[in-house]
């Protein structure tokens, strides 16, 4: 009888139906440029297995890394399950691989949560529902916050109030999910506030900002998960940097859908990825080093004048990572800066953030 797992980084499937079909694409895809990745897990696997037995022992098929397959699959001896599966699981868990066992459905996480056939549901408070809720948008929005709020808590966040929903320290920052009912609207959105080394810590304004802006929509897109909100009007109306989701909420019905909505998309990809955050170094790996489709900001991709509306958090974490590549990045961001009419007239603020990151550029 023969075992197999299959491993890999991202996506993170949402349940194990999800996790198949994840499986059938990526086995579709191959990568262009070797991974070190898929040998370090390997390497990290073999020397954590018991040192009494020879690898041939834990392995039908010992397991050879493939720098270009996006899906690493190992195939561990039945009779030694018992000692090779929980170091597997750990190993993946600290390395941030997913593990899917087609034999048990069984899906285990980077964040250590395990999903069998079954799902798993987001944990939500069973909020009573007040008499004036379809009538009281401010009802709406504390409603929702209160049933949001047990899946934030039991992961380490707090809630606070004002225009701010919950918060978390992470170890790139300060995580916050932002929140105000606007009319039947709820403007919604999650920042990142960087820990900056002290030399840096200039270039932050008064709000702590420059910040990273989450895009909930692309994990609702990568992860398969339904995610309603209105189209953003012209973005010269919209604050420079961001993009706040106007959630539409003018009903008792309608605070339900976005509670169950927001509920999934939190519990099932964006607290994850957060948890995953370790150093400023993953940061920079997701705002600079990964293809476009795969950037989770707003903001810092898009292939439009929009870009001109980037308060350069990429840059300053670049610059915070000491990047080889941060003032090649700095001067091409300037240069499309000073050919843009709109772009010159931030200039300005620019340079001053570039003099902090010791990048001083001679204005013409």
């Amino acid at each position: 009888m023969s075992y197999v797992l299959h491993l890999w980084r991202h996506p993170v499937p949402v349940s194990s139906e999800d996790a198949r079909a994840t499986l059938h694409d990526l086995r579709q895809q191959l990568s262009f440029s070797p991974d070190a990745a898929a040998g370090q897990l390997l390497e990290a696997i073999a020397s954590a297995l018991p040192p009494e037995g020879a690898p041939e022992d834990y392995w039908t098929e010992i397991p050879e890394p493939d720098p270009f397959a996006l899906v690493q699959s190992l195939s561990p001896d039945v009779a030694e399950l018992e000692a090779v599966l929980p170091v597997i699981e750990r190993v993946a868990r600290q390395l941030g691989w997913v593990i899917f066992d087609p034999q048990s459905g069984e899906v285990h996480t980077p964040s250590g949560r395990v999903m069998g056939p079954g799902g798993s549901a987001a944990a939500v408070a069973d909020v009573p529902v007040p008499p004036d809720l379809d009538t009281s948008p401010s009802a709406r929005s504390r409603w929702v916050q209160q049933s949001l709020e047990p899946l934030f808590v039991q992961r380490g966040w707090r809630k606070v109030r004002g225009e701010f929903w919950f918060k978390k320290k992470l170890p790139v920052g300060e995580a916050l999910v932002y929140s105000d009912m606007v009319r039947d609207t709820l403007h919604h959105g999650v920042w990142i506030r960087l820990a900056l080394p002290s030399h840096l810590q200039s270039a932050l304004n008064s709000d702590g900002g420059p910040a990273f802006r989450v895009s909930l929509q692309h994990f609702a897109q990568t992860h398969r998960l339904p995610f309603t909100y209105l189209e953003p009007p012209a973005l010269f109306q919209k604050q420079a940097g961001g993009v706040i989701y106007e959630l539409p909420m003018g009903s008792a019905d309608s605070a339900a859908t976005r509670r169950d909505e927001l509920a999934a998309l939190y519990d099932r990809a964006v607290l994850d990825w957060l948890d995953r955050l370790h150093s400023l170094e993953d940061l920079d790996r997701w705002a600079n080093r990964v293809p476009d489709e795969e950037c989770p900001f707003v903001g810092l991709r898009q292939l439009s004048d929009y870009r001109l509306l980037n308060y350069h958090p990429d840059l300053l974490v670049a610059a915070a990572v000491n990047a080889p590549d941060f003032e090649q990045r700095a001067l091409e961001r300037y240069a499309m800066y000073e050919a843009d009419a709109f772009g010159r007239g931030l200039l300005p603020q620019m340079h001053e953030l570039l003099a902090v990151c010791g990048l001083h550029i001679v204005r013409r």
